[in-house]
């Protein structure tokens, strides 16, 4: 075993990775997620079902062909502790290996070869310059990478920003967003099968926002994926 192997396993020993489902250490071999807060992840099965509740977010909105969620965020349950990493403490593997875990799911799911083109929603240059980077980016690359789906980073731009939207409801959040992206990248997007990605679908406002500029393009079908959807 090298002398950094060794130096490795006794930093573990005094200061353990913790799971961010649970808080217990980490098995050797696990990386943020244990195997058993792996195998509780609260899944919705999206992508195997003709009708769910996530679809009903966007009736009468957006015609999205597919409304893909890995996994239901549950107040204080294993997503918000994973999402909050990946979001506030520079944890950008998280993205990706989400990303990957649903990529895999898809694949089996036989999605294979169900998009052109992924685009993250982006955040605003001076909310990402503060944060470092885009969490919806991260869950792309991992999703890309198993799919075989080129990512078009700045497929979408972001024109302004606006306040947090936690404590709005639906209306005003559809309205505060309302013409607020862009499509940058039209030869890359027009008349393909676009895959909109973002890390926690709410209300559904920002994937409405930006759908709106794709499908006038027009994008040959729209289809959106989160890491986690609150019912």
């Amino acid at each position: 075993m090298k002398i950094k192997e060794y130096w490795n396993d006794f930093l573990s020993l005094i200061y353990p990775n913790l799971c961010l489902g649970c808080d217990d250490p980490l098995p050797q071999g696990s990386k943020y997620i244990c195997p058993k807060c792996h195998y509780n992840l609260p899944k919705t099965n999206t992508h195997a079902l003709e009708r769910h509740t996530f679809q009903e977010k966007f009736m009468g909105l957006v015609p999205f062909s597919h409304v893909l969620v890995y996994a239901y965020f549950i107040k204080n349950g294993i997503m918000q502790h994973v999402l909050h990493a990946l979001k506030y403490n520079d944890n950008q593997e998280i993205g990706i290996m989400l990303g990957r875990w649903y990529g895999h799911d898809l694949l089996l799911g036989g999605y294979a070869d169900a998009f052109d083109a992924i685009v993250p929603v982006p955040l605003h240059p001076k909310k990402q310059e503060i944060r470092g980077y885009n969490q919806a980016y991260c869950f792309a690359l991992g999703l890309s990478e198993v799919l075989k789906t080129p990512v078009v980073e700045h497929g979408l731009i972001r024109t302004k920003h606006i306040d947090s939207q936690t404590k709005k409801g639906k209306v005003n959040r559809i309205l505060d967003v309302e013409g607020i992206f862009e499509v940058q990248e039209i030869d890359r997007l027009k008349d393909k099968r676009v895959l909109l990605v973002d890390d926690v679908l709410t209300t559904g406002s920002t994937l409405v926002a930006c759908a709106t500029p794709l499908l006038a393009l027009p994008c040959q079908a729209l289809s959106v994926a989160v890491m986690a959807g609150v019912k």
